[in-house]
């Protein structure tokens, strides 16, 4: 069988080192990768390091009498099933955009028939700037795909995006694009190529993982509803990082703004009810529930049976009831070995709040955050949060919601590991 092949170019950014990552998870997953380099790539690391990992000749210049092929950058570039760019600073993405070929990378980029994927990497008011947004526009429009940078802090010591996005997340969308591009040539050689991020971490096989997701709308009357901000992106998060991950999941959702993930068992519920009502059908067959949902605490008494008229009414008054408490519910009725997990969206005493939390409803781990702090909270791309198990609180920075899911994914698996009893009856049922 055939591997396929992978051309990594690396520019001249501080991310730079995470080219090496990104080349190892790429040759875990059963690729072949050669690597080409910028001159200014090369001040952050050096070609002997990829050298080493790959057994070939980093190029770098064309013209460099240690270089063993006089039109390397043609050859290279008829080779590879797929050009790499991590990082791509904005002077390489400039110099695709406009069709320059000044240097190696450039002039393969213009020679290359194989797709393209650019991982953008640099300072935010980079990012932003009317002429690098205008030369994306332009790649986007010749097919060029992006894997675009995530907010957080940058090496400039500012917060905003720009930061490469995490190494994983660009591996995946690398194996889904080759993926893609060998289910469209039919008929085509086949390949050894381990095509999902589960092949290179599969470490929750065991598990089946039920999550909660969105805000729930409690009817008022046919028309309006009580809600929340929640937009399901951080519960969607999770269940992509777990289903890569080897789990199977099932997501009980409510309102949500965004599109649900594929490869996923997905219920719909509108009410805290509904809700209740999917989780307790579905939890007994689950090893790990999650509690990503915003659920309503409080639902209308009385719903009327037709819209409520304005008309001679100044004010209106709201018999709440309370909804059922699903995290509760669900810890009370945990089987042996069953993991419980919630999240705590506060606004202020934060920890204490997620503490108590865990305490009263008998929680092994809870997700904190701050929803007022810059970068958290609802309908954002990012989170800032903290993770409490019973052992320890691990405080984490400004991250992407993608990023942070694999952070409670891997406190799942350490806390499977230091419970030998529960490991061993984790399964799917």
């Amino acid at each position: 069988m055939t591997k396929l092949h992978i051309g990594l170019g690396v520019t001249g950014g501080i991310a730079a080192y995470k080219a090496i990552e990104v080349m190892r998870l790429l040759q875990k997953a059963g690729c072949e990768v050669s690597v080409a380099m910028t001159r200014h790539a090369t001040e952050f690391v050096r070609p002997l390091t990829f050298r080493a990992l790959t057994d070939r000749h980093v190029i770098v210049d064309d013209y460099d009498p240690a270089n063993p092929d006089p039109i390397a950058h043609i050859n290279f570039s008829q080779e590879i099933d797929l050009l790499l760019i991590v990082p791509a600073t904005a002077n390489i993405i400039s110099k695709f955009a406009n069709g320059i070929a000044d240097d190696f990378l450039s002039s393969t980029y213009l020679a290359s028939t194989a797709p393209v994927l650019i991982a953008p990497a640099m300072n935010v008011t980079m990012w932003e700037q009317a002429a690098t947004q205008r030369n994306i526009e332009r790649l986007r429009a010749d097919g060029v795909r992006f894997v675009d940078p995530v907010a957080g802090e940058l090496a400039c010591k500012t917060v905003g995006t720009g930061k490469l996005e995490d190494v994983e997340n660009i591996v995946s969308q690398v194996l889904n694009l080759l993926d893609a591009e060998t289910q469209r040539r039919r008929g085509g050689r086949e390949t050894s190529l381990r095509l999902s991020v589960s092949a290179l971490k599969d470490d929750l096989t065991k598990e089946h993982i039920l999550i909660t997701v969105g805000g729930t709308r409690e009817a008022i009357d046919p028309v309006r509803f009580i809600s929340n901000h929640s937009s399901g992106k951080m519960g969607f998060a999770v269940a992509v990082a777990a289903r890569e991950r080897g789990a199977r999941v099932t997501v009980v959702a409510a309102s949500t703004s965004v599109e649900p993930p594929d490869g996923v068992e997905l219920i719909r519920s509108i009410s805290a009810q509904e809700m209740f009502d999917a989780v307790m059908e579905k939890v007994a067959d689950a090893t790990v529930f999650i509690g990503a949902a915003a659920v309503a605490d409080y639902s209308p008494a009385n719903v009327a049976d037709a819209k409520i008229k304005k008309e001679g009414i100044d004010g209106i008054s709201l018999e709440l009831k309370k909804t059922p408490d699903i995290l509760s519910e669900v810890s009370k009725r945990r089987r042996e070995g069953q993991m419980v997990i919630g999240f705590a969206a506060e606004t202020n005493d934060v920890i204490e709040f997620a503490k108590s939390k865990m305490a009263k409803k008998n929680l092994d781990m809870v997700i904190a955050n701050d929803i007022t702090a810059k970068g958290a909270g609802f309908n954002t791309d990012t989170n800032i949060a903290t993770i409490l198990t019973r052992q320890r609180e691990t405080a984490l920075g400004l991250m992407s919601k993608r990023a942070l899911a694999d952070k409670i994914l891997d406190e799942i698996v350490n806390l499977r590991k230091s419970n030998p009893a529960n490991a061993a009856r984790s399964g799917n049922s």
